[in-house]
């Protein structure tokens, strides 16, 4: 352990940019680190107004990483004091750290060890009723899996200890002070503090004194008795703050007005308010008598008891007198040119003081923009229940006919208020604001912002991704992009091949040469197109390649942006989708990756899970594209910037990691930390996404007890996602429920499920699955027509077939296993036993050449079952041995019980 370990800790998980703000909010850090030139450039806190939930947790995960890794190597105790006062933003910061905590324990046991971060919190349990936000910070926490949390509760003194303390103090023996210690006891009921200011107090009143002649402390029981304390220790202190001379007591109650502590920055601003009083030295007077503490930096209370009872020393209208003076006084001499903390703390003072009490409509007009400034930096800082606060103050004070008179200042607070409200999950607030955007902006450029805000709630939330569409064509459509009314497929098909024309001399170089896009009215457009894309590609909206042109012509035009590379990611998808174009379409998708060269790496994600997670993989090894689509994701979480496309990386990670037959124990480990991290960046769309592949490894690899997958896939279920146009979810579900089945051979399980969705989406954009979709659909399908001769699964079958020889003649690696098992399945069909066997044989070997292990097993068993019907039984029970060894190296824990199971049946019977 040494303070360069922990600089070398800090610095491999944190980046140049992360450090930099980091410096902003902890400036003590600074100290600790090393700087060098590259780390003394500030960098502004990219907040991206469309994905606040991301750059919430994006701060978190940065004080995650930086807590986790001083810890690292060294025991770390973080004390968190006074809890109960702690705002929303520090309670959620708190409650991610315990739960991050936790998680990571739980997906990586062997490094329990190496959690060296001990947390210690205080609160008072008789303040937690008003705290609702700790309540449920406290009731996360004792939920966290892997977090030991343990309460103490300090009790007040007992009655002998309250004698013990008094016997201590007066230096007597405890027979002398138990009468004193009694009454003291029932007066305070054993409260420290209480029992310390009730004590001098009696002092201070001669009710306990000391006797010079007799050497001995005197007290009279009766008047002490008779002393009556309706208020507590609130009445005590307020009656010693009465004592005090007239400057001391006032320069107190000063202090109370900022609430707690106050810097001295602050102080000196405001030391010359009244008069001649110079608030220093009575404040230094007062820390001489205990009641506050001076440091180096500010002067705070001692105890929040003594806040309290300086707050109610003077009447309420005494009091907001002399908080508007030391609100003038500030807002005047700072000029409206104040640094961030004197800033929050104007717009306290204004908010203590109230708009109702506050007149003239310069000065409410001054005050609602201090709010406004307040609340955007809040925003920045990923604080929203400041900046919501900040926001509400600030609304407060705009008078009737605000819209008419001040415009702007009512555009931007109640834009502000939309993105704050959302933030906290305050959906119902979220929408007024955005109503009262839509319903007094003067042009929809003001209503932009507003309307992004919906357009990504809309989307993320999932709860209908087709009007979800509909509001961001019309969008677009104010933005000046024409899009079809209904695009046909020749439409589609016509656009493409002119884009492709345009794009045929393009090369890498070129593109990277194109000027940088300047427009901003241009970047917000391409930042829509974007936004919108993605939606219609979860959807598998017609939309999608349409919208990927538009963003190509405007790149072409107008220069590139950090959004082109996706732009061209989509063009290369489009050209496999519609054209097949699998050569062209992979050659575009690499250029796309080189445009990350020429902007920052923000939208790698997005790249890559378009490009290694739909486009590459029909050329290179599936298994090649698996460690890009979780760099993606690595990069999105470490950024901050997880958003859609950095879940959607996972989400092409788990779906291929599972179809190219990686390790389900481990691969289950990784899809659930995936799909614990896209509910809580609230990401619903995603989570379902990755709920039948998680169901699916449950499933096959054990860890359920359910027998029948349709207690996990309702058919009632995916009508419903099909209804709401989720049709990637449907067919989610569908391929994972076919994988399911054949392997665990429950055809009877699937056959009204797979006739009625079989042709999922069939004329659509290709999702993710559907090569799966095909292999086991085209099983099935030769499954069933070998029991009832119904051409409707021929036809299947045989289109199965045909669009497995198309891909295998891109990627032999990727496809031809499955085309000689689809192959051997439609010649048993047919009774050519002989190209049967063959076709058998040629799956298995390759099935292990290219690394599949799981179609290995099931080309295994179903050749096993094969050559048991052709009697030959001895090659029947070696088929199945090595099935058994192939369902084995999967992690196909309950395949190989079955398998086991039923082998030991067949010896017995045998």
């Amino acid at each position: 352990f040494s303070l360069e370990s922990i600089r070398a800790s800090i610095l491999q998980s944190l980046d140049e940019e992360s450090l930099s703000i980091l410096f902003q909010f902890i400036p003590k850090l600074r100290r600790v680190m090393t700087i060098d030139d590259s780390l003394q450039q500030q960098f502004d806190f990219m907040f991206d107004a469309c994905d606040m939930i991301a750059s919430k947790c994006r701060m978190h995960q940065w004080f995650y990483l930086l807590l986790t890794s001083i810890s690292r190597d060294t025991p770390v105790l973080l004390s968190l004091d006074d809890l109960h006062w702690a705002d929303t933003a520090s309670l959620d910061l708190i409650t991610f750290i315990v739960d991050e905590m936790g998680a990571n324990i739980a997906e990586d046991a062997s490094n329990a060890e190496s959690t060296n971060l001990f947390i210690v919190g205080t609160f008072r349990s008789n303040e937690i009723e008003n705290s609702k936000g700790l309540q449920n910070c406290l009731q996360h926490i004792q939920g966290c899996c892997n977090v030991s949390v343990t309460e103490m509760a300090v009790q007040d003194l007992s009655s002998s200890d309250v004698n013990l303390m008094i016997s201590e103090a007066l230096c007597y023996s405890q027979r002398l002070t138990r009468s004193l210690a009694d009454i003291v006891f029932q007066k305070t009921t054993g409260n420290p503090f209480f029992v310390k200011e009730f004590l001098h107090d009696l002092t201070v009143e001669n009710l306990l004194v000391y006797s010079f002649s007799q050497r001995t402390w005197e007290w009279n029981e009766d008047l002490i008795e008779s002393r009556t304390i309706s208020d507590g220790v609130a009445e005590i202190l307020i009656r010693k703050l009465m004592r005090l001379p007239k400057d001391q007591l006032l320069g107190l109650t000063m202090l109370s007005c900022f609430g707690s502590e106050v810097s001295l920055e602050v102080l000196n601003l405001v030391k010359n308010s009244y008069g001649h009083l110079d608030i220093m030295q009575s404040l230094d007077c007062v820390a001489q008598a205990g009641l506050v503490k001076r440091t180096d930096e500010k002067y705070c209370f001692v105890h929040d008891m003594i806040l309290h009872s300086a707050q109610a020393a003077v009447d309420e209208n005494e009091r907001n007198s002399m908080m508007k003076g030391l609100l003038q006084t500030l807002v005047v001499r700072t000029s409206g040119n104040c640094d961030d903390a004197i800033l929050f703390i104007i717009v306290d003072l204004i908010s203590r003081i109230g708009s109702c009490r506050i007149h003239g409509a310069e000065s409410r007009l001054l005050y609602a923009n201090l709010n406004l400034t307040a609340a955007t930096k809040a925003i920045q800082a990923a604080d929203f229940a400041s900046a919501s606060t900040c926001i509400e103050c600030g609304i407060s004070l705009l008078d009737q006919g605000h819209w008419e008179r001040s415009y702007r200042l009512s555009l931007e607070l109640f834009t502000h208020s939309a993105l704050a409200e959302w933030a906290q999950g305050n959906t119902e607030r979220m929408t007024k604001s955005i109503d009262e955007v839509f319903n007094n902006a003067k042009s929809f450029d003001d209503k932009l912002r507003a309307a992004e805000i919906k357009l990504d709630y809309e989307g993320m939330t999932g709860t209908n991704l087709f009007e979800a569409n509909a509001f961001g064509f019309h969008v677009l459509e104010q933005l000046g992009v024409n899009l079809p009314s209904s695009p046909e497929n020749e439409v589609i098909v016509q656009e493409l091949l002119d884009t492709k024309q345009r794009l045929s001399g393009l090369s890498k170089s070129s593109l990277k040469s194109l000027p940088i896009m300047s427009d901003l009215k241009k970047i917000q457009t391409m930042a829509i197109l974007e936004n919108v894309m993605i939606r219609c590609y979860q959807s598998q909206s017609k939309y999608f390649p349409i919208i990927a042109i538009r963003m190509v012509r405007i790149t072409l035009q107008y220069g590139s942006s950090k959004y082109s590379a996706v732009a061209f990611a989509a063009i290369a998808l489009s050209f496999v989708t519609v054209f097949g174009d699998f050569t062209g379409g992979s050659a575009l998708a690499r250029m796309s990756l080189s445009l990350l060269d020429v902007h920052n790496n923000r939208l790698l994600p997005d790249v890559h899970a378009l490009t290694y997670g739909a486009v590459i993989l029909w050329k290179d090894p599936i298994q090649s594209v698996l460690p890009h689509l979780l760099y993606g994701y690595r990069i999105a979480e470490k950024s901050g910037y997880i958003g859609s496309t950095g879940h959607a990386c996972a989400m092409f990670y788990s779906y291929r990691a599972f179809f190219s037959g990686s390790e389900l124990s481990s691969l289950g480990k990784e899809v659930a930390l995936f799909m614990r991290k896209s509910e809580r960046d609230k990401r619903k769309v995603m989570s379902f996404s990755f709920l039948p592949i998680s169901k699916g490894i449950s499933y096959i690899g054990g860890s359920t007890t359910s027998q029948d997958t349709n207690d996990f896939i309702e058919e009632e279920d995916m009508d419903q996602f099909n209804n709401n146009h989720e049709f990637a979810v449907c067919e989610c579900f569908l391929v994972v429920k076919l994988c399911c089945d054949v392997v665990f051979r429950r055809f009877d399980a699937l056959k009204s499920i797979a006739r009625k969705y079989i042709d999922c989406r069939a004329n659509g954009i290709a999702q993710y699955v559907n090569i799966h979709r095909y292999f086991y659909g085209g099983l099935v399908s030769l499954h069933f027509y070998r029991e009832n001769r119904d051409q409707f699964w021929l036809d299947r079958a045989t289109h199965a077939i045909s669009m497995m020889e198309t891909w295998a003649a891109e990627s032999v690696w990727n496809f031809e296993n499955k085309l000689y098992l689809l192959q051997a399945e439609y010649h048993y069909a047919f009774d050519e036993m002989e190209d049967a066997a063959t076709k058998y044989r040629l799956a298995i070997e390759s099935s292990q050449k290219h690394r599949f292990v799981h179609e290995e097993a099931v080309a295994c068993e179903q050749a096993a079952d094969f050559h048991m019907e052709m009697g030959n039984k001895d090659l029947a029970d070696e088929l199945m041995k090595r099935a058994l060894k192939c369902y084995q190296a999967w992690g196909a824990e309950k395949k190989v019980d079955l398998l086991l199971e039923m082998m030991k049946c067949s010896e017995l019977k045998n």
